[in-house]
């Protein structure tokens, strides 16, 4: 049964990404320009800022305006993580679930299920498909559905299509997920398009704002706000809404660019 499952949550996650290409990406980058914005990161994290450690631990995974290091990326990432800045213990927790030299399923969880205190929708929608499989923890389906619930809750736009598609399957609309697909059937009837592939998928382009604007922006604002080292937390702390921060998904941020820079996090897992 678990097999089939598996089986079945591999074909419906890579049908509902074959619909969308995101073309939002940070990409490497060896220009001048690149360069000279990593070195303003290295300088705001010297003085103590936690999102400037996040944002360079993406430069480092990246390799942008620098030699890629997945190593230095992931320092960076659990040196925000611990100023409880969310993104970037989103993406700690991701990198400590793939198999690698630093892999620790525990600590992976930890730190995503710290993520969202703050209503971080990315992070609710891993926890629910981790557990709603077997591949890295053992299944729990009430787990799984209280994280897939959440997601969908928090208007996770990838969680809703895939509690969809879960409920419309007939190898799965069975599962003991009731909270889960008490918010599905609550809505209006779904369009069968989530049950399965027919004919050729729509394609559609979601265009980033301009990466050196959202750099520019950001130091300029932590060059005007006090180091976390000083204030004892990070600028990602739990109390603050969804919509007040980066990369996150939630309908008071529907009109923002969904998983700024995270769009690729999480997909093997």
């Amino acid at each position: 049964m678990k097999g089939t499952i598996a089986r079945l949550l591999l074909f419906i996650t890579l049908m509902l990404n074959s619909q969308v290409s995101y073309s939002i990406n940070l990409e490497a980058c060896d220009t001048l320009l690149c360069k000279e914005y990593f070195e303003a990161y290295t300088i705001l994290t010297k003085r103590g800022h936690s999102d400037a450690m996040a944002t360079l631990g993406e430069l480092y995974y990246v390799g942008y305006g620098t030699e890629k290091d997945l190593d230095k990326a992931f320092k960076w990432f659990r040196r925000a993580a611990k100023f409880g800045n969310t993104t970037a213990q989103y993406k700690a927790g991701v990198m400590y679930l793939q198999q690698s030299d630093y892999q620790d399923i525990d600590k992976g969880l930890s730190l995503l299920e710290k993520s969202t205190k703050v209503s971080f929708s990315p992070s609710a929608f891993l926890l629910g498909k981790l557990y709603l499989q077997s591949h890295l923890i053992k299944q729990d389906l009430e787990l799984a559905d209280k994280w897939l619930s959440n997601a969908y809750q928090l208007n996770n736009i990838e969680a809703m299509k895939f509690a969809k598609a879960l409920r419309l399957n007939p190898q799965s609309h069975n599962l003991a997920l009731p909270t889960l697909f008490a918010l599905v059937d609550d809505e209006a009837p779904v369009s069968k398009e989530y049950a399965s592939p027919v004919g050729e998928m729509e394609v559609i382009i979601v265009t980033a704002p301009d990466y050196t604007a959202y750099f520019d922006d950001e130091i300029a604002r932590l060059n005007r706000t006090r180091p976390d080292t000083e204030s004892g937390t990070g600028s990602n702390i739990a109390g603050r809404t969804c919509s007040d921060l980066w990369a996150c998904s939630s309908e008071g941020d529907g009109e923002r660019i969904r998983d700024f820079m995270l769009s690729g996090w999480g997909g093997a897992i």
